[in-house]
């Protein structure tokens, strides 16, 4: 049998690490002391755990993405191998525990008016955002050196297209957009080919011109060419 090839991580983990790269940046130069120039940032670092997942907060998304794993990955996995799947649940666990202590603090910002509190305030956030992304890199990294090789070696390409497409089925189009907004130009060339030809090969025409109206928007103009002439779209 020929060995499967299909990646249901890395390609949405380069997104998502563009994310924590682009949200980490914006952090480490923000002026909280500003209200009305913060307040977008704050947006990205409150996630109302009560309420339905914003489709564009990054914090948000990054919690979405941990719960996609563990409903539609993790359980197949279980009985190849408990040990990993029960680290990388306990990871997600930690990963949970600091996004709602940094979405504490996030609410504390906001309702600060005081410019040296909120200067303390935008202080901790930094750090502990530091932290959350260190910890959630380090994540990434060990389910690519994990699961990615045992789920090729324990799963055919359509099972784990399958489960990919559970979990594209299962978002609003708004957080897909988003996640996609991401995840295009994150991408090598060979990748975005690889991604496009199936999107073009499914049974969803609706789906190819989803995806190209993102991709036109947010990837490199000359590259993003490149790829639907390739794909020959």
């Amino acid at each position: 049998m020929t060995k499967a090839t299909e990646d249901l991580f890395t390609p949405i983990h380069k997104g998502i690490r563009s994310m924590i790269y682009d949200l980490a940046s914006r952090l480490q130069a923000a002026d909280f002391t500003d209200r009305a120039a913060s307040e977008s940032l704050l947006a990205d670092l409150q996630h109302e755990f009560s309420n339905a997942v914003s489709a564009t907060c990054v914090l948000c998304l990054l919690h979405l993405h941990a719960g996609h794993e563990e409903l539609q990955v993790f359980p197949s996995m279980q009985p190849i191998d408990p040990t990993l799947i029960r680290a990388l649940v306990d990871d997600h666990q930690e990963i949970s525990r600091r996004l709602v202590a940094l979405t504490s603090l996030g609410d504390q910002l906001a309702a600060s008016g005081a410019p040296d509190r909120r200067a303390e305030l935008g202080a901790r956030i930094n750090r502990e955002a530091n932290d959350l992304f260190a910890f959630y890199l380090v994540h990434m990294n060990k389910e690519e050196a994990t699961l990615v090789p045992a789920m090729q070696e324990h799963f055919t390409d359509d099972e784990m297209r399958a489960m990919q497409g559970r979990i594209i089925a299962s978002l609003p189009p708004d957080r897909l957009a988003s996640f996609l907004r991401w995840m295009l130009p994150s991408l090598t060339t060979a990748e975005l080919v690889r991604l496009l030809t199936g999107v073009k090969q499914g049974p969803s025409p609706q789906a190819l011109g989803f995806v190209n109206g993102i991709g036109t928007a947010h990837v490199d103009p000359t590259r993003w060419a490149a790829v639907r002439e390739r794909v020959g779209f």
